[in-house]
């Protein structure tokens, strides 16, 4: 960023409106009126400008780093600590905010920054020989270890419940901008952030024909190509047309446009206002969850659903961390720790939730299920059948690797040493295991051998007496 930037401002002021085009909107927010004295306000306005000026770090970082500095001028302020300067800054005082800092709710990621902000500032201060900053160090490098924690999912898994009720009202919103971001998505899993961001001819197609979308970054600056479903080929196709004119008068390549009726004109979809059209969306459908409540639906929740449900139908975290454009496996190893908790609560009480009978037969396995040759030839699995199995119409169970702990399963004494070597194989090479039966996390293997033992168990028990 140049400083004819800068110009646009007036520097005296302690909000400046930088103009800057992205999917927060086309200016910035530098804020410096939290800063409690005209030493702080100075010194911070010319560090801003000088870093605007060389275009390091980049405006959205120094951006992040403004707002986010602001948590420890309300540490200050809460424990009645006074600086005139950052000289006055000691060990001791940013030893009492990272505690400050580990004692409010926050995810890992935005303490970080929080503590950025302020361990920036200061070495950039003291590497140009500032005055007022202090002389010696006054962080042991171990602030980011101290902050972290271990840290969950926050936005919520999609109950299947509710994803029923989003797709029923998305065949009846009439709403094209807001029907075809969901659809994308729901199937996608990319950012809103991402979406926003889509341009014209991002579809394309691989060698087979199968749609494939370009998706651009702000977060990371990076771009990637995904695989996607036909129903997202046709919602980006269907922005595009959507978006023709307005493309046209504004005299962009951006797709995800619309009409502002109040200022009578089209601009780019914001996030703020994607997210109140979202919000409307679902209380115009009332959609609510099983305490018959609004369901607290944010777009964010379609990108960790289809997470953890890739990672449940066995993809690794590689490929799951290059689909969804994570810088770091950590990110993604948090859709592991996601469970549904009926589920979760019924292997805690028995181990196995499929059914263990003598024989597969009506009186077995109880009256009114199939059990006519054509139907157990389809049902049969090496170590059991299936209650419910694969139709002839191409699809695929989306427990393919996960016989052993699905509902569906039934098993009997006679599979009772395919049971023994399955646990073998598992414990014999752990890695090898997980590789063959394209297991993605070790809490699913953790599971498989948990319930394989009690398989093994009850079937023993079955058999002598």
């Amino acid at each position: 960023m140049s400083r004819a930037y800068i110009s646009t401002v007036d520097t005296k002021t302690d909000r400046w409106e930088v103009p800057y085009q992205s999917s927060y909107g086309d200016k910035l927010s530098f804020e410096f009126s939290y800063l409690p004295n005209k030493w702080f306000k100075k010194i911070h306005k010319q560090i801003t400008i000088e870093c605007m000026s060389l275009g390091k770090p980049s405006v959205e970082t120094l951006y992040r780093y403004n707002y986010s500095l602001k948590r420890f001028f309300e540490f200050l302020k809460e424990y009645n600590l006074k600086i005139m300067d950052y000289a006055d800054l000691s060990h001791q005082i940013t030893q009492m905010y990272i505690y400050y800092l580990q004692q409010i709710q926050l995810a890992n990621s935005t303490r970080s920054v929080a503590m950025s902000a302020l361990k920036w500032v200061i070495e950039h201060g003291q590497f140009f020989e500032y005055d007022g900053f202090p002389e010696g160090q006054v962080f042991d490098g171990d602030e980011y270890q101290a902050l972290k924690q271990d840290d969950v999912l926050r936005t919520r898994y999609i109950p299947d419940n509710v994803m029923e009720q989003i797709e029923i009202a998305l065949k009846k919103e009439k709403n094209i901008l807001l029907k075809s971001i969901v659809e994308i998505g729901i199937d996608s899993g990319i950012r809103l952030s991402e979406v926003l961001d889509l341009t014209e001819g991002c579809i394309t197609e691989d060698f087979t024909g199968k749609p494939v979308l370009y998706v651009f970054s702000p977060k990371n600056k990076a771009d990637r190509y995904i695989p996607v479903s036909n129903r997202v080929k046709r919602a980006v196709q269907l922005l595009e047309q959507y978006s023709e004119v307005a493309r046209k008068e504004l005299a962009t390549n951006y797709i995800c446009l619309y009409w502002q009726k109040r200022n009578i004109r089209y601009a780019r979809l914001l996030q703020k206002i994607f997210r109140d059209k979202l919000y409307r969306f679902v209380k115009k459908h009332d959609i609510r969850d099983n305490d018959g409540e609004l369901y607290p639906l944010t777009f964010h929740a379609f990108r960790h659903t289809l997470g953890t449900d890739m990672l449940n139908k066995g993809m690794s975290m590689f490929e799951i961390q290059e689909y969804l454009g994570h810088e770091s496996l950590h990110s993604t190893s948090l859709y592991a720790k996601v469970k549904d908790p009926k589920i979760e609560s019924e292997y805690k009480k028995l181990g196995f939730i499929g059914l263990i009978v003598k024989e597969i037969s009506e009186k077995e396995i109880g009256e009114g299920k199939k059990i006519d040759t054509e139907t157990l030839l389809s049902a049969s699995l090496p170590d059991g059948a299936c209650q419910k199995p694969i139709n002839n119409e191409g699809k695929i169970c989306s427990k393919f690797n996960m016989c052993v702990i699905c509902p569906k399963f039934i098993t009997t004494p006679e599979h009772l040493p395919i049971h023994k070597d399955h646990l073998d194989r598992l414990r014999a090479n752990r890695e090898a295991y997980m590789a063959q039966e394209y297991i993605g996390t070790t809490n699913h293997l953790e599971t498989v051998e948990y319930a394989l033992e009690t398989i093994i168990g009850r079937l023993e028990a079955m058999l002598s007496g």
